[in-house]
């Protein structure tokens, strides 16, 4: 099923580096470009007033209640995999002063969230998968679930990329090459998915350009859906 996803303009990028560098891996003699899976893991938080600290800092009852979580949702085998990344403190009272520190932060961000933690898992070679457990003043676990439960069934063989990628590539729907690949957690099908990316066409409107991405099962390796982003690139000031 084909699926147009979102319509973006493009005048300014905003990335958090931090988690989204790109990276390479070879399938033969091949470079396959991949990134640092679940990118947006940090959107609840990243306009909060949020300051950076260490678990030492954080009340127990939120790092016990991050724990039972992740625990409950991945069960006991899966969570030695994960890796403590980073966690932050929100504090709307101190809106100014770090207002002058992170100049994107905006008073309309979600004011639940008072405390988050980041982990990591690798997912093959250096290929990591992020995820933000946010919880509020309460210890109420108040982010989307990012990773697949566990009493459904197993989730964690992930296949390669070399092998998702030849799945990818005998398509005859998006056909052509694989442009880039990602690891994602599909919450309607309760798994994780390689999102991939193909060759994009040219949309019917002036400067309209349609990107094409397939979503394959990372597990059994059949083809979930594909989906479409219609991009139209906008261009200012004066022409070189």
């Amino acid at each position: 099923m084909l699926k147009t996803t979102v319509f973006i303009s493009i005048l300014l990028t905003v990335s958090l580096t931090v988690f989204s560098q790109d990276l390479k891996l070879k399938c033969s003699d091949e470079e396959i470009e991949c990134q640092n899976c679940n990118k947006s893991h940090f959107e609840m938080v990243v306009n909060c007033p949020y300051e950076e600290t260490d678990t030492l800092h954080l009340p127990q009852t939120i790092k016990d209640n991050a724990k039972k979580y992740l625990l409950e949702r991945v069960g006991i085998e899966f969570y030695k995999k994960l890796n403590y990344y980073s966690c932050q403190v929100v504090d709307f009272k101190k809106y100014k002063e770090i207002k002058k520190q992170k100049g994107w932060i905006s008073k309309t961000s979600d004011r639940r969230v008072k405390y988050a933690i980041q982990y990591y898992f690798i997912v093959q070679d250096s290929i990591r998968y992020y995820l933000s457990v946010v919880l509020d003043k309460d210890g109420n676990i108040i982010s989307s679930d990012q990773l697949p439960n566990y009493k459904s069934g197993r989730f964690d063989k992930i296949i390669s990329v070399c092998n998702t990628k030849l799945i990818a590539e005998k398509d005859t729907i998006f056909p052509g090459r694989l442009l880039n690949i990602s690891l994602d957690y599909l919450d309607s099908e309760n798994t994780f998915v390689w999102r991939v990316e193909k060759p994009s066409v040219v949309g019917t409107k002036l400067r309209e350009t349609i990107h094409r991405f397939i979503l394959i099962n990372a597990v059994s390796g059949q083809i979930i859906k594909r989906e479409t982003e219609t991009w139209t690139s906008v261009c200012e000031g004066n022409s070189f």
